[in-house]
């Protein structure tokens, strides 16, 4: 078994040297021959090895009683152990499951080592079949995640057993084991003696089998990564927009790499890999003829499709509320502000879509208001057509989440600037007049 540790170690390359490395045991065979192999490989592959025990409490004296062993192993082989217990038993596996990595996750280490085997890695296989995993399922248990390092996937539960009784070291056997209540136990008890018949060298097998998809999966993602690329800032952005990629690439990529490049742009935004209803809920999106479209997911998540881009969103941005103008006014919900100041004769006047050089004498006296726009709301343009707000935020592809958030200045009912499109002729100063300068820019962080 030390040579099959040793090999499957380098080649995945689960330790750095000088490693500190962490053990997770529990007393039962797996975890003990993790143990005792690395301990014996610590010089070969460069680490030091210490040991840590979780005493879940959820069996009474069985559970001391593992910790005893744990304790008693640990001393005599003059190993350096770590224990811990909840402050309050679980409810649950899965209450168990986080109470123990909490505590794993709270000891200072370079890689804590947890001792799945290659049965384990065939249970964890057919799971996802039953649940019916796409690709990324079928690669069964990654030899690492994040710190966690699994050294004994390339070998089996006979081979850990024959190490044991090799050295003449004991384990503890958990009575859960035996018991059906779980799927996994039901296939480690009815359906893996079954294959064991048919190919006993079957979880071996399975292990380089889902190293092979692992690499494939990992090749599709970056190809699929490559149509995520990011689509343009529209004219005013969203504070609720997680992500904005470009839609085109995403239409025309072949069916296969687009559900891959949905699942990637959804990983990052959902707690969980996105099941098959939500890719094919995003590729109705994709499809929908319609200039603009949405798919609501779990976690407050929505994926919107407006104009040339999609956008992940979640949460409601704060509603823009109508203001009255001010030396410097702040619209949160925008992340915009605008400051005003004012302009002497002879200074030099220019007008932009976010910077209004408005007259000093039709000004003084009247107090502008920016608020959103309103139905029936219209703006005469520099050159001199007056049009409604409607069709300026359609003809520049304005998406309609984002409309009712543009500041519209008003002065007496009157529509006489709109932060990026420009403002009333009318209402602008020319070179040699007194002007009150308006500008628009985004919010100081």
């Amino acid at each position: 078994m030390r040579a099959e540790v040793l090999s499957w170690c380098r080649r995945e390359a689960l330790f750095s040297p000088g490693a500190q490395v962490v053990c997770a045991v529990s007393g039962g065979a797996d975890s003990m021959a993790m143990l005792c192999c690395l301990r014996e490989l610590a010089a070969e592959l460069s680490v030091y090895v210490r040991a840590a025990h979780f005493n879940h409490r959820l069996r009474g004296a069985e559970s001391d009683g593992d910790e005893a062993f744990v304790r008693a192993f640990c001393a005599a082989e003059g190993i350096e152990l770590v224990c811990g217990a909840p402050e309050k038993p679980a409810r649950s596996e899965e209450e168990a499951r986080e109470q123990r990595y909490a505590f794993l996750d709270s000891i200072p280490c370079d890689a804590v080592a947890v001792a799945h085997t290659a049965e384990d890695n065939l249970e964890t296989l057919l799971q996802h079949l039953l649940r019916g995993s796409g690709l990324r399922g079928l690669g069964g248990i990654p030899p690492r995640r994040g710190r966690y390092v699994r050294p004994l996937l390339a070998v089996s539960h006979a081979q850990v057993r024959e190490y044991l009784r090799a050295r003449g070291t004991g384990w503890r056997e958990d009575a859960t084991n035996a018991e059906d209540s779980c799927q996994r136990n039901r296939l480690r008890h009815g359906v893996l003696p079954l294959l064991a018949a048919e190919m006993p060298e079957l979880p071996l097998r399975v292990t380089e089998l889902t190293a092979l998809v692992r690499a494939d999966d990992a090749l599709l993602d970056r190809e699929a990564e490559r149509l995520l690329l990011p689509a343009l800032e529209p004219l005013f952005s969203d504070p609720c927009v997680l992500r904005r990629v470009r839609l085109a690439p995403l239409r025309e990529a072949p069916e296969p790499l687009q559900r891959r490049a949905l699942r990637c742009l959804l990983r990052e935004a959902l707690p969980q890999d996105a099941a098959l209803v939500h890719i094919r809920a995003l590729q109705a999106l994709l499809e929908n003829p319609a200039p603009a479209a949405r798919a609501d997911l779990p976690g407050r998540l929505t994926v919107r499709r407006s104009y040339d881009a999609l956008e992940l969103v979640r949460g409601t941005p704060p509603v823009f509320r109508p203001v009255p103008l001010a030396q410097t006014v702040h619209f949160p919900a925008l992340g915009l502000r605008a400051v005003c100041t004012l302009a002497e004769k002879n200074e030099k006047i220019q007008n932009t879509p976010f910077t209004f050089a408005l007259k000093y004498d039709k000004m003084v006296g009247r107090i502008p208001i920016f608020r959103p726009r309103k139905t029936g709301d219209r703006l005469t343009l520099p050159d001199g057509r007056c049009v409604t707000l409607k069709k300026l935020f359609l003809d520049r592809r304005l998406p309609q989440p984002v409309r009712d958030r543009v500041p519209v200045l008003e002065v007496d009912g009157q529509v006489i600037a709109v932060a990026g499109f420009g403002a009333d002729p009318r209402w602008t100063a020319r070179d040699g007049e007194q002007a009150v300068i308006l500008r628009i820019e985004k919010e100081k962080m």
